[in-house]
């Protein structure tokens, strides 16, 4: 732990003192703020001081793949490309640079259309090629359908479905994570050694955007012992609460037992219930536009899911369920609503992840009443916006993430990002809550679901630390830990695109300096 006096126009996100002109961490957390001579007496001696414009509370991202942004590194990211040809040249590329490859595996958030297996073969000759499509979905070739042993008469899995070509022959394309599992299970898992590096860079990466607290949903087994064992090795620069997949054995998620609580902490439990509104998957009340009654995709069982969120509420436990539509955020407070006659929900940690889709007023109303929160990404509909007006139209769309009713209804709203792919800079998401501007377009999509400047920083701080559930509380205050951002723009003053264009120039963990610009 380290001392630190930081001096600055300090927000302070503690209603009891709104600001300050300085801030003094002792033994990693905050020993006195106030006034700069009353900060400087208190201090100990010889204490360096760190001289900024502003300061605010260290960010919190309430739903980030830390390990994901760092494998992001080590691939081929095609979620820019503008079309099948540009796709296929740049995997021909790709798979030229790495000929001892067996496997190739590529981030492949790009609008459709999708290039086939057989196109895919093609670029990639022999080699098993996946591109997963944002953690749900996943474009794979005819040499990866063949080592999976998916041919045309292979089932769906429960939850998945693997989309089909008019005489039953397999596309590539898999749907869902049910259906994408059947490949992975034949796809080299990461040794210890990669996964270490990727925490490394994702740490690099956030701590760049004066994030200090991260919630890692959807962590795998061998992703919990990686964070477990950068913990024990004294090599996590900040905090992290580590959301394990569902299902999860006891032994596998128990490797975080003996952490650094003020490090690494278990969240809950993670379930995916439906697909993306992207994607076209998410689960509506109403069939999709466009498609033969189509409502969405419902990845994982009712009654799966009451198991899941009934064992956990026992335990004490909370559970974070991505529901994006309508009907899947229905069914989620459904559930909860008849665990918590047994087992009050409330102050677990249970919360619902995007519910960005049609979510109904009488449904916000009830997941305050029953104490669920919400995680919530602006940058993410800053990235999807446009094509979710294609897909919707733009009334609907314009309603999509509606963080100003969400607030409205009393519901805690932690800010995020669901980077990588969508921008993973806290000062692009607020900026995108205040503005409700969407890559592509111009004009705001939804100006009305805009919140104001001090509500944007809450979802970053106080809002994202509830969902986090510790250990800060996104504000400074005496006691809590050393943790602050330094920017050169007031998040609470500046209009929206001058904090666009602000800075992060510095970000202190526990009194650290673990980024300086």
């Amino acid at each position: 732990m380290t001392d630190l006096l930081v001096a600055g126009a300090v927000t302070t996100q503690d209603p009891a003192r709104p600001h300050a002109e300085a801030v003094a961490i002792a033994g990693g957390r905050v020993a006195a703020i106030g006034d700069l001579a009353s900060v400087r007496a208190q201090a100990r001696p010889g204490t360096p001081v760190l001289e900024v414009p502003y300061v605010a509370p260290g960010f919190v991202d309430s739903h980030v793949h830390l390990l994901w942004a760092g494998r992001r590194a080590e691939r081929l990211v095609l979620d820019d490309a503008t079309g099948v040809a540009e796709v296929l040249e740049r995997i021909r590329g790709y798979a030229a640079a790495h000929p001892e490859a067996s496997w190739l595996e590529a981030d492949a958030g790009f609008d459709a259309p999708l290039p086939t297996a057989a196109q895919l073969e093609a670029a990639a000759p022999g080699v098993g090629l996946v591109l997963d499509r944002k953690g749900h979905d996943a474009l794979v070739n005819m040499t990866a359908l063949r080592r999976a042993g998916i041919g045309p008469d292979t089932a769906d899995p429960d939850g998945g479905r693997i989309e089909r070509a008019a005489d039953g022959t397999p596309t590539g394309l898999l749907v869902e994570r049910p259906a994408v599992a059947l490949v992975r299970a034949v796809v080299p898992v990461p040794g210890a050694v990669i996964r270490a590096r990727w925490i490394q860079a994702g740490q690099r990466e956030l701590l760049r955007h004066g994030i200090t607290t991260v919630v890692d949903p959807a962590v795998d087994a061998p992703g919990l012992a990686a964070y477990a064992e950068a913990a024990r090795d004294r090599r996590l620069r900040m905090r992290i609460v580590a959301m394990p997949l569902a299902g999860l054995t006891g032994a596998q998620t128990g490797v975080l037992a003996g952490a650094d609580p003020d490090r690494l902490r278990r969240g809950p439990a993670k379930v995916f219930l439906d697909g993306g509104g992207s994607l076209g998957t998410a689960l509506l009340s109403q069939p999709w536009p466009g498609t033969d009654g189509y409502h969405g995709q419902q990845a994982c069982p009712t009654e799966e899911l009451r198991a899941y969120c009934a064992a956990a509420a026992a335990a004490g436990r909370g559970v974070g369920v991505h529901a994006v539509g309508d009907a899947a955020v229905e069914l989620v407070l459904d559930v909860l609503a008849g665990i918590d006659r047994r087992h009050p929900v409330a102050g677990l940690g249970f919360h619902l992840i995007h519910a960005y889709l049609g979510p109904s007023r009488a449904a916000m109303a009830r997941a305050r009443d029953l104490g669920v929160g919400l995680s919530a990404q602006p940058a993410l509909q800053w990235q999807v916006g446009a094509g979710l007006a294609d897909r919707l139209g733009e009334r609907r769309a314009g309603q999509a993430n509606p963080l100003r009713a969400w607030l409205d209804a009393g519901v805690r709203v932690g800010g995020g990002s669901d980077g990588p792919g969508p921008p993973m800079s806290v000062l692009a998401g607020m900026w995108q809550a205040r503005t409700r501007k969407v890559r592509g377009r111009s004009a705001p999509l939804g100006a009305a679901q805009a919140v104001t400047a001090a509500e944007a920083l809450d979802l970053f701080t106080v809002g994202a630390a509830g969902i986090a559930g510790g250990p800060g509380t996104g504000r400074l205050r005496v006691g809590d830990p050393g943790d602050l951002v330094a920017l050169d723009v007031d998040p609470l003053c500046a209009d929206a695109d001058e904090l666009a264009a602000g800075r992060i120039l510095a970000t202190v963990v526990g009194g650290a300096v673990e980024y300086a610009r």
